[in-house]
């Protein structure tokens, strides 16, 4: 496909990110000229397999808020929070006749003992979180949550009900975007990016996989975690951090009938660098269950076996023993976008032209309407008013030291050994197994020479990385490299 046509956007990557932003940009300037490219499948997108949770308190950790730029993130999904209600009643009328787009309204948060004492310091983060905010909740007994009937030894010991914290299907407000976007004159390119052009120290347009061109005065790279070789193409690859892929594996089953289901979601809290267990029910009665959470140097769309196994393990042990009876509609295979410091990167990329919205891990469904308003801000008028630390080409943001990084990095890996029925022999009590950890997670640091820490959800993918060959090693040499040359201080302000 060749254009001869000039467009004033193109939007690289076609997931909730780009639609949202074209969205927004046609919203408040009809008659710019807006293209999106992207594979109309989607194949291995972060956004087609989401649960589309949207909420902020059932996230908090116990580490989310103790750092300026994690109060700072915080802040933009409590601003997306209170941004859905307009989003969600402006897309619906986009649906195809007869179809609404709803809220399932409500999440429960469940504290159970089949992990470790993360999952309590994090439950009691989202407790003092709600109170110092003045967030509506209240506490519930667990045997009051329906649907929840766990083996014996994972029932939940506390729990409380989030009245404002909703979940919506990922796929039909995708669908309702499309749709509008197309009537109101955006042209989709089912094609892959494979380079951004430039001339004159400025972005001219886009090479496509087919041989075409697009032209476009601005260029947004909004590709998830398919990012990185698009951004090479045209940046110094130590300007920006690289954008690794957090691959999540989730099922849609028909829950075998038991006259009982849960009106809410209902999730657990934050657990060993995963974004908790969940259960959202979709359109249609079925239920969406999730996720898993393991990072690698790069996308794809196939579910592995031992990760498959281990969701199943955990929704018959934790959430219902009858999931072990029911029969699966399909597997998610999703790739989120994780930078090395786990924030995102929003704004303009330091390149006239070339503006990036990427690297919002498990954020980006439930931001989007304001990361939206951020970017067309930054397109439109030079700026936006939403202020934030999360600029691309910044040093890469520490909130722990490395003594606390090699700390929580083996709380997380305790807390996936429990979590996956770990049975120590009786003469070990669990302090030998957790002293084994930090000497592991120490050597680590010793070879990557940092002194600042990394979040333990790339400790893993890093430490795996130094140790192997091919991409593998390439990817952790590049991290390595922009954290030396982008070192940064631990922010713990």
């Amino acid at each position: 496909m060749v254009t001869a046509e000039l467009f004033d956007v193109a939007i690289v990557g076609n997931g909730i990110i780009a639609l949202s932003i074209a969205w927004e940009l046609k919203r408040r300037a009809p008659s710019l000229r807006v293209a999106i490219v992207g594979p109309r499948d989607r194949t291995g997108a972060a956004s087609t397999a989401a649960g589309a949770m949207l909420g902020c308190f059932a996230e908090v950790t116990h580490n989310s808020l103790r750092s300026s730029a994690g109060r700072e993130k915080f802040k933009l999904a409590r601003l997306a929070s209170a941004a859905w209600y307009a989003w969600a009643d402006d897309l619906s009328q986009w649906m195809p006749e007869g179809e609404t787009l709803e809220f399932n309204r409500g999440t429960i948060v469940i504290e159970n003992a089949v992990s470790d004492t993360l999952d309590s310091d994090n439950f009691d983060a989202i407790l003092w979180a709600l109170e110092a905010y003045g967030e509506p909740h209240e506490l519930i007994s667990p045997r009051q949550i329906l649907g929840i009937h766990p083996v014996p030894s994972a029932r939940p010991m506390r729990a409380v009900y989030l009245p404002n914290e909703h979940a919506i299907d990922s796929r039909r407000v995708l669908e309702g975007l499309q749709r509008g976007l197309e009537i109101k004159g955006v042209e989709f390119l089912d094609n892959l990016c494979i380079a951004i052009e430039q001339a004159d120290a400025r972005v001219t347009g886009l090479s496509l996989q087919c041989g075409g061109r697009v032209q476009a005065g601005t260029v947004v790279c909004a590709a998830g975690a398919f990012t990185t070789p698009i951004l090479d193409t045209i940046l110094d690859p130590l300007q920006i951090q690289p954008v690794f892929s957090g691959r999540g594996i989730a099922f849609v089953s028909d829950r075998a009938p038991r006259g009982d289901v849960p009106l809410q979601t209902v999730r657990t809290v934050n657990r060993a660098g995963s974004c908790g267990l969940h259960v959202v029910r979709l359109a249609g009665g079925r239920d969406y269950v999730g996720a898993t959470n393991a990072i690698f140097d790069r996308p794809s769309a196939n579910a592995t076996a031992g990760l498959s196994h281990f969701l199943l393990q955990c929704a018959i042990d934790q959430i219902d023993q009858w999931y072990a009876h029911a029969e699966i509609a399909h597997w998610r295979v999703g790739n989120r976008p994780v930078t090395l410091d786990t924030f995102p990167l929003l704004g303009g990329s330091g390149f006239a032209g070339l503006l990036i919205a990427a690297g919002t891990y498990r954020d980006g469904f439930h931001t989007s309407p304001v990361i939206a308003q951020l970017l067309v801000d930054e397109i439109l008028d030079g700026g936006s008013a939403i202020s934030h630390p999360f600029a691309p080409a910044r040093r890469p943001i520490s909130v722990l030291s490395v003594q606390e990084s090699i700390a929580e990095c083996s709380r997380h890996a305790i807390c996936t050994g429990f979590e996956a029925s770990l049975v120590l022999p009786r003469l070990w009590p669990d302090d030998v197994f957790r002293a084994s950890f930090p000497s592991i997670n120490r050597r680590f640091y010793d070879e990557l020479e940092l002194d600042s820490g990394l979040a333990p959800d790339l400790v893993p993918f890093l430490s795996a990385s130094m140790n192997s060959t091919g991409p593998g090693r390439a990817a952790f040499d590049r991290a390595r490299q922009v954290l030396m040359a982008k070192s940064s201080s631990p922010d713990n302000a």
